[in-house]
């Protein structure tokens, strides 16, 4: 691989020719007034860099796109900032001014300043490729299609020089332009259940490179022993939006003597301590996993930053659940918990320990007897925690005083199973793991929680639980006929569907559909027909938009959601509302109401000032 730098991408501050609009209450999108220039997604990934070297702590992500940046925010930081600076008028300005419009205005602000470093550096990137046998096993049909030899199909391809356009579908996927009209390849009827990660592939008029193993629907026409996207490197993704390509064959030797080259999969590395996780090795003992449950992963608020290049920010989809757990065992509102979904598993515990459960009720005992939730309780060593399916509700969330101690991975612990990173392995909790607990458990527990350790502990019996409880959220679904009610915003594309369906939208009762996930809450209802049939260029998305395929059948992004799409948006899902889409299990019954911008982020805000002023009062209660 070759690398080269020069002064690329002119940074243009001349912001009218931006069109800002929100994206759900917690992003806003920059897009060009007018679109069609040939140089549109460079400008685009010029301002994208700008932004990015603004440092503002209030933008937690930015996703450039072909003809736009997505800016995901903090609107409470915003709100919190703009108060304390104007802390005289501020009840009077609340009312004028809400953190979408604060985000815009700082977003122009940042724009039109003048930067000493107006340009910003693009690379040449040569990716080594083995084109044709096992590793380009859909070259010969690619070729035929295309009306000539193997040779000049791999010539052909390896000639031209392409662009990154943005990097989106799964952590370090590059949008290649320039593929030559002549390459062009339809998409395969019935997709691979599995493409190997390196593999080269055409599909439409576009090419590109499988960072990670994945199914998919490309013609592979060859491999690179190049990992793309490697969370170990200080840049993770190899390539960034405004890269050039080229891609350079090499003979199947060259291919392996290169490949002898590339580090070891990451869930092996990480100075060892991964294996020694999963195996019971590590000195820090918390829970034995005698049953892992259905998924059972570790989770806290998810990695910031990374969207860019495709990684979403993931973490525990019921927010409110996992920081109730952790404030009730004195942990940070962002320590590491356990994230149980549907089923639920079979613990024991190493070490005597301060826990919460929050969340879903699965039917939790220990030892036998029922384990009370929404409150802490002392388990003693030894103690076997059992959890059934799901009552009501979907995901639960076991806090453990001192956190789960897995390794951080960019900045999070969480799990991302996709790309196998984070958590234990990257992967769901498996029979003989032991889930490591801060320090040897409680030691690494605050002054709070030593206390409430202490006079349970004092108490006869394998556990005792504090006399007190936190307030859950109602959850509903299920049979209920009303089941659950999620505020939603008109989406960007809300005016492109039919009168009828923007009226069944908010009238519907969908039923959450079986293969729903991390990833996505899908939803079986009437179809909602779209008026326009315009494809829509790729662009950023985040968790809560309610993206409708053209089957017509809804499907409200989570918590794991790729960071780009090209399906039409017709409303967006309140953050306030997102800990109760987390809790709908197939079968539940969901509603959509409206609720406006300026509504939603004044939820937000009100739900933030409650979780602190919950974490006051827990305080308080010292034993």
């Amino acid at each position: 691989m070759v690398e080269k730098d020069f002064a690329g991408l002119q940074v243009k501050s001349d912001d009218e020719r931006l069109h800002f609009y929100p994206l759900g209450d917690s992003a806003i999108v920059l897009e060009a007034s007018e679109i069609g220039a040939e140089a549109d997604w460079t400008e685009f990934a010029a301002l994208a860099y700008q932004l990015s070297a603004s440092r503002e702590p209030w933008i937690l992500d930015i996703v450039p796109a072909y003809t736009s940046v997505t800016v995901a925010y903090d609107p409470n930081l915003l709100w919190r900032e703009e108060r304390e600076t104007d802390a005289a008028g501020w009840n009077n300005r609340l009312t004028d001014l809400l953190p979408y419009q604060l985000a815009e205005q700082r977003l122009r602000e940042i724009i039109s300043r003048e930067w000493r470093v107006s340009t910003v550096n693009t690379r040449i990137v040569e990716i080594p490729v083995c084109y044709g046998g096992e590793f380009g096993p859909d070259l010969a049909e690619a070729a035929a299609h295309a009306g000539m030899t193997e040779d000049e199909m791999c010539r052909r391809h390896a000639e031209a020089e392409y662009k990154v356009a943005m990097i989106g579908f799964m952590p370090g996927f590059p949008y290649l332009i320039g593929l030559p009209e002549s390459l062009v390849q339809p998409r395969k009827a019935v997709p691979r259940l599995r493409v190997e990660a390196g593999s080269v592939g055409i599909g439409g008029g576009q090419t590109g490179v499988y960072p990670l193993a994945s199914p998919g629907g490309w013609q592979l026409i060859g491999r690179t022993p190049v990992k793309l996207f490697d969370e170990q490197r200080s840049e993770p993704s190899l390539l960034r939006a405004g890269d050039t390509v080229r891609f350079v064959p090499v003979t199947d030797a060259a291919w392996r003597d290169e490949q002898t080259g590339v580090d070891s999969p990451s869930e092996d590395r990480n100075d060892g301590r991964l294996h020694d996780i999963a195996t019971g090795a590590a000195e820090d003992a918390g829970f034995r996993v005698s049953k892992p449950g259905l998924h059972t992963t570790v989770q806290d608020l998810g990695r910031a930053g990374y969207r860019s290049i495709g990684l979403p920010a993931g973490g525990a989809i019921d927010s409110y659940s996992l920081r109730l757990a952790n404030m009730l065992v004195g942990n940070e509102a962002n320590a590491a918990a356990l994230e149980l979904t549907l089923i639920g598993p079979e613990l024991v515990a190493q070490d005597d320990m301060l826990i919460a459960v929050c969340g879903a009720y699965m039917t939790p005992t220990i030892d036998g007897e029922e384990l009370p939730m929404w409150r802490p309780v002392f388990v003693r060593s030894g103690a076997v925690l059992r959890f059934g399916s799901a009552l009501s509700g979907c995901r639960s969330y076991i806090a453990v005083a001192g956190g789960i101690g897995v390794p951080e991975v960019l900045g999070s612990r969480s799990t991302y199973a996709r790309a196998a990173l984070g958590g234990l392995g990257g992967r769901w909790l498996a029979a003989g793991d032991v889930v490591p607990c801060g320090a040897a458990g409680a030691a690494a527990a605050s002054r709070w929680a030593a206390a409430w350790i202490a006079a349970l502990a004092a108490r006869p019996g394998c556990w005792a639980a504090a006399p007190w409880f936190a307030q859950p959220l109602a959850y509903g679904g299920g049979s209920d006929e009303d089941g659950i009610e999620l505020r939603a915003m008109p989406g960007s594309e809300f005016g492109q569907f039919s009168e009828a369906a923007r009226t069944a939208f908010y009238r519907e009762r969908y039923r959450v559909a079986p293969d729903s996930d991390r990833m996505g809450c899908r939803l079986d209802g009437s179809p909602l027909e779209r008026s326009a049939h315009a494809e829509l260029s790729s662009h950023g998305v985040t968790p809560g938009a309610v993206q409708v395929p053209s089957g017509g059948a809804p499907i409200v992004l989570a918590a794991d959601c790729q960071t780009t799409g090209g399906y039409p948006k017709i409303a967006h899902v309140a953050s306030v509302d997102l800990p109760l889409l987390a809790q709908a299990k197939p079968g539940d019954t969901i509603r959509f109401r409206h609720v406006s911008l300026e509504e939603a982020q004044r939820l937000a805000i009100a739900r933030e000032l409650e979780l602190r002023q919950l974490a006051i009062a827990i305080r308080c209660r010292l034993p």
